[in-house]
């Protein structure tokens, strides 16, 4: 596990092979509108095709939950497809209503702001 007080990246090794056979990122956020609480959020959670549906998702994504239990966030939050739903919810996580909602915005070669859509 590495982490620079703000983003920690957690890896599951096969020792037998010494290959990564998962990895995920947590990062954390200081929030000024919550009296500057620190919220956690899960990223780039990935799992060797070979191993999934073997619990190696459950381990890392409990683990990574688990850290930011302990370094005092206030809460944790992920983005996904909606395929992983269920999954997620096994281990807690909810679609809070009113909340339950992701945007984007991709920075590709156009502009995102041009003088005629201000």
């Amino acid at each position: 596990m590495f982490g620079v007080d703000t983003y920690y990246v957690t890896v599951v090794e096969d020792t037998r092979t010494n290959e990564i056979v998962a990895a995920a990122s947590l990062i954390i956020e200081q929030k000024f509108i919550h009296d500057c609480a620190v919220r956690g959020r899960l990223e780039d959670v990935v799992v060797n095709g070979e191993l999934r549906g073997k619990q190696v998702g459950k381990l890392i994504v409990m683990t990574v939950t688990l850290l930011a239990k302990e370094l005092n966030c206030y809460k944790m939050t992920l983005d996904c497809k909606d395929k992983l739903i269920p999954f997620y919810i096994t281990l807690g996580y909810l679609n809070e209503p009113g909340n339950a909602n992701s945007m984007t915005v991709r920075f590709d070669s156009s502009p995102v702001f041009t003088a005629a859509k201000l």
